[in-house]
């Protein structure tokens, strides 16, 4: 590894110097079987010594393995290629990135948007960050990860959430993805037992994951992972439904949460991956992470004015918010077959819930909201109706088409510890779509 080229200053600091390999881990390694190089270069690259001992001990991963990821790894040595976590002052490069990181899907180009505020669609995961490919202050590509506490097959566990892949356009096929795939996150990153992600069907990018999940189930014996291929499936209704607003829907209030949080548990219970919700989490959603006013750098996403509810006799019976997805996400189709375009810019259904018995009510909440989503100038709104087949029915007068994807999950495994638990029926949050 050369490090002649280190002209800075500080690079010329002792601490700078290649370290030497502890006896005791190159005893290690020989007793292990390790090729003389593989530790050599794993400690020239200042890889946490815990970590070589536990794949030592562990004996994955293999040789082979690590030859290969120690060689990504020191592409960056000496580069001004930098995999990072993405901060405030990336706003930009993000902006640009993904506005030339289009995706083909089938017979279309598709251009996801992301502007003004990149960050708009984040901010409603749980503990998401952003890794950003970077060279010289230019984005060559990125990837979301979140991690939440949910239940599948009734049991509590934890999950990890993939989302808005991305490696800038004519940069593809050198390696980049991998570089996003094996980087670390942040040290205070929460780990998912199972992760999923979401794939849009036709999308060329298939092979590429079709080679890492074939990677995942060569892996040796007790850690061979199987990635389940499912689908997901959400409603899309156009604007041009000519939805009618309905006088009954009011504002929500702090008071109403508990009712709400009761009405949208009982909605979704039973559904794999859905988090019961309490009032913190509830609120802490429509308080769009900071409580008072917000700085102007700080723009708002989804908060109290746009949830709201409908009463009957009292008593509120539907309940749900309204997040303005468009305005900050958007997609650019582009035929290549007869250069035909468009644009998709819909809001989303959030956090709903409705009594029993009363799916006429939330079906004219549905209603409401898509009538808001036209005064607010959106090509549509996306809500996730399939496992509620009767309110998809009442609105059916509203023209919705389905937008069906791929759900890809993945459990964690380890000679210690091997997740099996089946999802079947997958509860959607539109934040992660």
């Amino acid at each position: 590894m050369d490090t002649t080229n280190s002209t800075a200053p500080w690079q010329r600091h002792p601490a700078f110097a290649l370290p030497a390999v502890p006896a005791e881990l190159a005893e290690q390694a020989t007793a292990a079987g390790w090729p003389e190089h593989i530790v050599a270069r794993a400690v020239a690259l200042r890889i946490d010594r815990g970590a070589i001992e536990a794949w030592l001990r562990e004996s994955y991963p293999t040789p082979e393995m690590l030859d290969q990821w120690l060689t990504g790894q020191e592409a960056l040595w000496g580069s001004t290629l930098v995999v990072r976590t993405a901060t405030w002052s990336d706003q930009d490069l993000l902006v640009d990135l993904y506005a030339h990181s289009p995706e083909t899907v089938d017979d279309w180009t598709v251009t996801v948007e992301r502007s003004p505020n990149p960050y708009a669609g984040f901010r409603l995961q749980e503990h998401a960050f952003v890794l950003v490919l970077e060279d010289q202050r230019v984005g060559l590509g990125a990837v979301t990860h979140s991690a939440r506490n949910t239940l599948v097959a009734g049991i509590e566990t934890s999950v990890h959430v993939i989302t808005a892949w991305r490696v800038r356009d004519g940069l593809r096929g050198m390696g980049f993805s991998n570089q996003l795939l094996m980087a670390p996150g942040p040290g205070t990153a929460r780990f998912g037992l199972i992760t999923y992600w979401y794939g849009r069907s036709g999308n060329s990018s298939r092979a590429w994951i079709d080679h890492v999940v074939q990677d995942l189930a060569n892996r040796p014996e007790e850690w061979s992972v199987t990635v389940d291929g499912l689908t997901a499936t959400v409603q899309y209704f156009p604007t041009s439904a000519m939805a009618r607003t309905d006088s009954r829907v009011r504002p929500v209030t702090i008071d109403d949460l508990p009712r709400c949080v009761e009405l949208i548990n009982g909605t979704h219970r039973g559904l794999d991956l859905f988090r019961p919700y309490t009032v913190e989490f509830l609120r802490e959603h429509l308080d769009d992470q900071m409580w008072g006013p917000k700085p102007w750098f700080a723009s708002s996403v989804y908060g109290w004015d746009d949830y709201a509810v409908i009463e009957l006799d009292g008593e509120i019976v539907a309940c749900g918010g309204l997040w303005d997805r468009g305005e900050s996400m958007r997609e650019h189709w582009l035929s290549s077959v007869d250069s035909t375009s468009f644009v998709v810019d819909p809001t989303a259904v959030m956090d709903f819930g409705f009594a029993e018995g009363h799916d006429d009510l939330m079906a004219a909440l549905v209603e409401h909201f898509l009538a808001r989503s036209a005064d607010r100038g959106r090509s549509g709104m996306l809500a996730p109706l399939e496992f509620l087949p009767s309110i998809l029915d009442r609105c059916r007068h509203l023209n919705p088409v389905p937008d069906q994807r791929t759900l890809e999950v993945m459990p964690f495994i380890s000679p210690q510890l091997k997740v099996d638990l089946p999802i079947t029926r997958p509860y959607t949050d539109l934040a992660y779509w």
